[in-house]
């Protein structure tokens, strides 16, 4: 039994170091073989817009899954879900439409290509979680990147030109092996009564849906915002360093992965008290990455050594961003088996709004660095939104609250005094 255990988790072990290599350092790679502009427009669809309208196109399902089977132990709706994957095949059926025969814009076209296959990927993912298939799990949230892993193999080989156009080429050919599986697992499985289980789990998944949405908005927008302000170029520029300063979110992957089922079931109180030492830790961990890798990454990357000494506040502020949005993603899944999600939704239009305006209205005097300073802002007061929803169900994350704030005032600090 200890046996078969360890050998379980040395087994997930080697398969997680793998699959998240690639998440990691496939986008680095990327940023070396793409032109900055294209990278940029790459990132934007994978990271952006892509994940952004995945919220919208999964409806909220996958967050219904762990509540139905897990919480609810209500298999009822499984029919419901097997018929989920052919939903979403039919806006990617209309997308391929709207650009073979009416002339979308190709990064629209990718963009919403990307998020069918993440659509995809989140959903079974879950699904997999929810039973402690951990490893499989790893392996398909990371599909999209070992296909781009693909594309950089066949470039150094010599059998690929290094253009968006071949990677578009790649994520098609991807998106349609989900087409594939969405249909033979609907046509050999028991799907009697799907129509109306299905629709037992969106009346639950439309609140999931909108708060997910909101969440993924506040979040995720960083390669839309600054694409908005600015150019493709410094799309690509904020996408590197993020993807730099990303490498502690795979310890909150691991935890998330392996933990998913206690994180859904364990009480608030035991939550509080290893959420906010994580938060801790995270924070110290990422800085002083932030401060060894120009001595480290300087000699591996050439984008890195032509942007750093510029761009080195943004690289910063992404760094101390990492635990806000590990905050977030966290608290979202206490949020979601609470089924509190809708009781967000006000505060987090209040809050985008309040972030939103005055960018607009600033937007010819505001700086690179600032904007990503004011979207660091934003996503540490959804997280203690996220903290004030729960306190009123008086479910409370009291340690976590206050050292996300005091993690929050410190990095603030220091990034005004040295940049």
């Amino acid at each position: 039994m200890i046996i078969r255990t360890v050998k379980r988790h040395i087994w997930f072990g080697a398969v997680f170091v793998v699959a998240k290599a690639a998440v990691y350092f496939v986008p680095l790679l990327l940023a070396d073989v793409l032109n900055t502009t294209d990278y940029g427009i790459l990132e934007y669809a994978l990271a952006g817009l892509g994940m952004l309208i995945n919220t919208l196109l999964n409806l909220g399902v996958p967050g219904a899954y762990p509540y139905f089977i897990i919480k609810k132990e209500d298999k009822s709706v499984q029919a419901g879900f097997l018929f989920h994957p052919i939903v979403l095949t039919i806006p990617f059926i209309v997308n391929q439409l709207a650009y073979w025969f009416w002339g979308l814009d190709m990064v629209l076209y990718m963009s919403f290509n990307v998020s069918y296959i993440i659509s995809n990927q989140m959903f079974y993912s879950t699904q997999l979680k929810s039973h402690e298939k951990s490893s499989l799990a790893v392996v398909l949230d990371s599909g999209i990147y070992l296909v781009l892993f693909g594309f950089i193999a066949s470039f150094w080989m010599g059998y690929m030109p290094e253009n968006i156009e071949t990677i578009n080429y790649f994520i098609i050919c991807y998106a349609l092996t989900y087409v594939f599986l969405a249909v033979v697992r609907f046509l050999n499985s028991n799907n009697k009564g799907f129509i109306s289980a299905y629709r037992k789990i969106l009346r639950f998944s439309i609140h999931i849906l909108l708060s997910t949405f909101l969440i993924f908005l506040i979040t995720t927008s960083g390669r839309i915002i600054v694409e908005y302000f600015f150019t493709f170029n410094e799309v690509g520029i904020y996408a590197f360093y993020f993807r730099l300063a990303a490498i502690v979110v795979m310890i909150h992957q691991v935890i998330n992965i392996a933990f998913f089922k206690k994180i859904y079931t364990s009480q608030p109180k035991v939550l509080d008290k290893y959420f906010h030492l994580f938060f801790v830790g995270i924070s110290i961990l990422s800085l002083l990455i932030y401060f060894v890798a120009p001595f480290i990454v300087d000699t591996l990357s050439q984008f890195f050594k032509d942007t750093y000494n510029t761009y080195k506040g943004v690289y910063f502020l992404l760094s101390c961003q990492m635990v806000m949005w590990i905050a977030t993603a966290l608290n979202s899944n206490v949020i979601d088996r609470e089924n509190l999600a809708r009781k967000n939704n006000g505060l987090f239009l209040v809050l985008i709004v309040c972030f939103t305006l005055p960018l607009l209205f600033f937007s010819n005097y505001i700086s690179f660095a600032n904007l990503v300073y004011a979207h660091f802002t934003c996503i540490f007061f959804a997280a203690q939104i996220q903290y004030y929803t729960l306190r009123k169900k008086d479910i409370k994350f009291s340690k976590s609250s206050l050292s996300l704030a005091l993690v929050f005032l410190i990095e603030s600090a220091y990034y005004f005094i040295v940049f």
